[in-house]
């Protein structure tokens, strides 16, 4: 991280990020499109949009994490997202990961389409990042698509600090969680059942 910050609220509110001209489909079916847009990177991270479509207007789309219900009525299931990293690592709306975060900060939805804003921590080491997304209730099944992560990498170098944080006293903030105790959909054999099993 290039500034120190005493957490997320105030590292957001410190940084004026870089927006990147990125646009990127993720996965489509017949009756369903879900695509990657609005990518913000701060010096500690990223912010990006997913926004989904789908056909039929009575289905409430639903982003974010899986929260155990065995069974949806005119509400999706969520759709399942990883990032897999050029280190190796990854990162997953199924599973919370030891420092890293990839949490939904907010999503708004109508009858049929949904948009979410993520917010990925920290930046992504240089190299092809790739993309996951599945969503079995709609029909959706396992896509993997990359993004350039030496372009988002380099572009954090020059995120600008809009004021000086108070001094901070104490070790520096780390991203720490606990798994989740649910189980998502998925097939074995794929890149989450790789990541997740």
């Amino acid at each position: 991280m290039r500034y120190t910050y005493k957490g997320l609220a105030e590292a957001l509110r410190s940084e004026r990020p870089v927006d990147l001209p990125i646009s990127l489909d993720l996965n489509r079916t017949d009756d369903a499109v879900v695509w990657l847009s609005a990518v913000r990177v701060y010096s500690f991270g990223m912010m990006f949009t997913i926004d989904a479509r789908c056909k039929h207007p009575d289905l409430s789309l639903h982003l974010g994490s899986f929260d155990g219900r065995p069974q949806f009525t005119h509400f999706s299931a969520p759709l399942l997202l990883g990032l897999g990293f050029a280190d190796g690592t990854s990162v997953t709306t199924a599973r919370k990961a030891r420092n890293k975060l990839l949490d939904l900060r907010s999503a708004d939805g109508r009858c049929g389409s949904v948009r979410g804003e993520y917010l990925l921590v920290p930046v992504p080491p240089a190299g092809p990042i790739e993309v996951a997304t599945t969503w079995p209730q709609l029909g959706m099944s396992e896509q993997i698509v990359t993004l350039d992560g030496k372009l988002i990498s380099s572009t954090a170098a020059t995120v600008t600090q809009l004021w000086e944080p108070e001094p901070q006293a104490g070790p520096e903030p780390t991203v720490d969680a606990e798994g989740t105790t649910h189980r998502p959909q998925y097939r074995q054999g794929d890149w989450f059942s790789l990541r997740l099993d």
